[in-house]
């Protein structure tokens, strides 16, 4: 009986250490005391065009096309100027490595593959003029990321279930990410200022929605355009993020049913944000500290709050954010403008009122012309087929110039 006392006495004891110093205990039938998966051994396209070691990808040429799938394996490829061509295959890991690796390449086409499970599916490092077109890449930690990588195109292919769609970072600059479907990940599009921001790039076209965090967030990156996407059921729709974040364009995208339409935070400054519809949101816009932006023909329609600025939560510790609704003629719909428009001109007689330091001098009555979002079927196809030219002139321009150093 005095030994049960005493086991009772020590058990209570440990709750009580737990409580005030916030130790807990292991739940051993959730805890994993299974080492982490094996690296993945590598099959790798050489510079001198061989597979090595022989897999089930077929060579014709400089184009390299599966035969099969192929699981636990990273595909390196060391060669420029190819094609690789999934024919609809898989490449499939084991949640750890790379799926696909280039390193220091230009001129490669990866197309047509379903890639899954790896922890970065497709690592693109110091590489340029690379085309990702029509794959399905899925249940990754991050589906495609750009290591100082410019002038690359992420064209038309399905992204899902990942933790982030698309990063880049380290100066990877003037790269093109369109048509793509980027749903039910943790993040979108994410360009990260690590060591340097990634700058000059374009997003267009895109379903990005679904996603747990955010739909785009460009953190410290400038002169980007973020034009034609269908941003929706997102936390934040679209986040401009940090100082340095400046003469980013952010137009014609439908940004609807997200907990944020657009986030501002840091004092990003200088970003044009016009023609967009923002919809349905809990927050159209939301302001922490962010000023000297310029919004004007975007439509603002019911959104729970149209904008709003952290000062209204913290007074004592935020300072005001001050921003132009309007340029020289033309603001913003509001869905909540009550003025009233007496000479017809489309433009309300009286402004509308944010705060004491934000009104759109130039209401418009009436909502602002936005271009229709096009059928993603028809856009992609368009995409894809634009990116079959552009691979046969490329193959055909690199087989003539070899022709022309062999006499």
């Amino acid at each position: 009986m005095k030994k049960k006392q005493l086991l009772t006495a020590a058990f209570i004891s440990l709750l009580l250490f737990s409580a005030m110093f916030g130790v807990q205990f292991v739940n051993l039938a959730a805890a994993n005391f299974l080492p982490p998966p094996p690296s993945l051994p590598s099959i790798y396209i050489r510079s001198d065009g061989t597979v090595d070691p022989p897999a089930a990808i077929q060579r014709i040429g400089e184009v390299y096309t599966f035969t099969g799938n192929i699981a636990d394996h990273t595909l390196e490829i060391q060669r420029d100027n190819i094609v690789v061509d999934g024919a609809g295959y898989t490449l499939q890991g084991n949640a750890s490595g790379n799926g696909i690796k280039l390193t220091n390449r230009t001129g490669v086409t990866i197309k047509n593959l379903e890639l899954k499970q790896f922890r970065t599916c497709i690592n693109i490092l110091n590489s340029s003029n690379i085309i990702i077109t029509g794959n399905t890449i899925t249940n990754n930690e991050n589906a495609i990321t750009f290591h100082s990588s410019m002038s690359n195109q992420i064209e038309g292919n399905k992204i899902t279930g990942n933790h982030v769609a698309i990063l880049l970072y380290s100066a990877s600059n003037h790269n093109s990410i369109i048509g793509n479907s980027m749903t039910n990940n943790g993040n979108g599009v994410w360009s990260e200022f690590n060591p340097n921001p990634s700058n000059y790039n374009d997003i267009i076209g895109n379903n990005v929605s679904e996603n747990t965090n955010f739909g785009i967030l460009l953190r410290s990156s400038s002169n980007d355009l973020v034009e034609g996407n269908s941003i929706e059921n997102n936390e934040d729709g679209i986040f401009l993020s940090g100082s340095a974040c400046q003469h980013n364009t952010i137009v014609d995208n439908n940004i609807v049913n997200n907990n944020c339409g657009i986030y501002l935070g840091g004092d990003p400054k200088h970003n044009k944000i016009t023609k967009n519809n923002i919809a349905n949101n809990g927050k159209g816009v939301y302001f922490s500290q962010s000023s000297n932006n310029i919004f004007y023909q975007n439509n603002f329609i019911d959104n729970a709050i149209q904008v709003y600025d952290t000062i209204e939560e913290f007074p004592d510790s935020a300072s005001p954010s001050e921003n132009s609704w309007n340029d020289d003629t033309t603001g913003n719909y509001w869905s909540d403008y009550t003025g009233v428009d007496s000479n017809g001109d489309g433009i309300g007689d009286t402004p509308y009122v944010i705060d004491t330091n934000n009104q759109d001098h130039y209401p418009l009555v009436e909502t602002a012309q936005i271009p229709e979002f096009p059928s993603w079927t028809p856009l992609l196809i368009m995409l894809f087929s634009f990116t079959v030219i552009a691979v046969i002139y490329r193959h055909t321009l690199h087989k003539a110039n070899h022709r022309r150093r062999v006499r």
